[in-house]
């Protein structure tokens, strides 16, 4: 072989190594091109373990970014965009939320007719409802969430209900401390409580009563109470944590003026006169 043939072949053999390489790349290019690339969003997920009945708050909450391919596998959840219409805030969880888990707007918003009032009672304490008019429940101000105390106003001789004119032996007692309100009527939420409270005005509206979170014992003596004579709710300020007015305090008609008995006129009023000495 010549070469000149030699020359020919090798520069022939050339342009084919430099085509095929030149193909492949163009294949590789057409591939890339062909394949899409991956589109993430930002949605809302827990960051932390929420049981049933919990309190959670907005800053349990936080952003992580997954993409279509991961979100394909919900039917709903938060985006940043649609996280207004939702209105985080802090509420009650009606359902149990893992740490991680992406989250749908219905697992923050409560089911219609509200979640049930047993998701607020802590373990081992109970749920127990005691009516209350304008002045028993401070003018109406009592709301959900708000600490109490629970008085009792009663008779050592009758039933305060059913006295005569003159009735001896009042007394008030304190039978439980830092009581905690739930619900006020039907209504398990200060905001609620709020906006309907807005609606009827300054007065409460009749029949009106508090469901109030007390334990086991507290109940009974709570149902008792009421039966005994009238209950009235002692606001407590906010914060305030010492209880220092200890649950059995008792005060009757003769500690307050030892030199009178009382009265209660069929106008519901109780009068304190001193006794007079007839000579």
């Amino acid at each position: 072989m010549t070469a000149k043939r030699l020359m020919l072949l090798s520069i022939l053999l050339s342009s084919v190594g430099i085509g095929l390489l030149l193909l492949g790349q163009d294949n590789s290019e057409h591939q890339a091109k062909e394949k899409p690339e991956q589109v993430f969003q930002r949605v809302l997920v827990s960051g932390q373990n929420i049981s049933i009945g919990d309190i959670y708050t907005p800053n349990m909450f936080r952003w992580q970014s997954l993409s279509e391919e991961q979100l394909s596998e919900y039917i709903d959840y938060v985006t940043e965009e649609e996280i207004a219409s939702i209105d985080l805030a802090s509420g009650i969880a009606h359902i149990a939320i893992k740490q991680g888990q992406v989250i749908a707007a219905a697992d923050l918003i409560p089911p219609q007719g509200g979640a049930s009032l047993a998701l607020k009672v802590r373990a081992g304490y109970r749920a127990v409802s005691v009516p209350v008019d304008q002045v028993t429940a401070n003018s109406g101000f009592v709301q959900p969430g708000d600490k109490v105390d629970i008085l009792l106003l009663g008779s050592k001789v009758s039933e305060l209900k059913k006295y005569d004119n003159v009735v001896e032996g009042l007394y008030v007692s304190t039978i439980a401390t830092n009581v905690r309100i739930l619900a006020f009527n039907n209504l398990s939420s200060s905001e609620g409580f709020q906006e309907q409270r807005h609606d009827y005005g300054a007065k409460i509206p009749d029949n009106s009563s508090v469901s109030l979170e007390v334990t086991p014992e507290q109940a009974t003596q709570i149902v008792l109470a009421n039966q005994l004579g009238r209950l009235t709710l002692s606001l407590r300020g906010s914060g305030e944590t010492d209880v220092s007015i200890p649950p059995s305090h008792t005060i009757t008609t003769t500690q307050l003026n030892p030199q009178s008995k009382s009265v209660a006129p069929d106008v519901d009023l109780i009068q304190l006169r001193p006794n007079s000495d007839k000579n």
